[in-house]
């Protein structure tokens, strides 16, 4: 017979049934765990699915704006040095618009001299004709006849005709180196405003006039000086 007592039986019975709960415990614990980890990657697989057009567009953003911005700098990159050489043309135009101005500069002062020049020799032609003429007036002529006469009607015609004609060329010399001179005048002045706003430019000297200055003499009237009642008639080949 065997030898088990009812007491062992009943705690190998009580063993068997806490063995099935604990069992039973485990296979709900890991049917919950399997559940949760199912609902884990769906979760997972839906955020990867919302998050692949994400970093797809963040991607080709940013490959967006790093061609923009190549584009932009090698664009800027060029207007730079289309600039640059834009300047340094324009830096050598004015360099040559400079040297064409000291040019005009120069050529005014040396027509500045020339026409102190040629004043000076008209002051000096002038004060001869003056002279020769005060002395042709004071210088009584060889006499002639035995008996006196009165001055001859030609010498005054002949004064006043030299007179009239010095003066009238005299007059046109200068009225053209006059107009000369506001023309050249003019164009310095246009070219000086043309290129102004870069550097100023040294402003020329403006050549001395001779409206002003010095007034041509005029050779004396022979009207003005009466000669002398006993005089003999001069001889017209004495004048000079």
């Amino acid at each position: 017979m065997s030898t088990t007592t009812p007491a062992d039986l009943e705690n190998s019975l009580q063993l068997a049934i806490e063995a099935a709960a604990a069992a039973n415990d485990a296979a709900n614990d890991v049917a919950t765990l399997s559940s949760e980890t199912h609902a884990a990657a769906d979760r997972l697989d839906k955020f990867a699915q919302v998050m692949k057009p994400l970093m797809l567009g963040l991607i080709a953003g940013a490959v967006l704006a790093i061609a923009l911005g190549g584009l932009v700098y090698f664009r800027t990159l060029s207007e730079m040095r289309l600039a640059t050489a834009t300047q340094t043309e324009a830096l050598a135009l004015f360099s040559t618009s400079v040297g064409d101005l000291q040019e005009q500069v120069g050529s005014l002062e040396t027509l500045g001299e020339t026409l102190a020049t040629l004043q000076t020799e008209q002051d000096t032609a002038f004060a001869q004709l003056e002279a020769t003429v005060q002395t042709a007036l004071e210088t009584p002529a060889p006499v002639a006849e035995t008996k006196t006469e009165g001055p001859d009607p030609l010498d005054p015609q002949m004064l006043r005709g030299l007179s009239d004609t010095v003066e009238q060329n005299h007059q046109q010399t200068r009225d053209a180196v006059i107009q000369g001179l506001s023309d050249l005048q003019l164009a310095v002045s246009r070219m000086m405003a043309d290129h102004a706003t870069a550097a100023p430019a040294p402003p020329p000297r403006a050549a001395p006039t001779p409206a002003s200055s010095t007034k041509p003499r005029e050779a004396p009237k022979p009207t003005a000086k009466q000669a002398p009642k006993a005089r003999p008639a001069p001889n017209p080949y004495t004048f000079p």
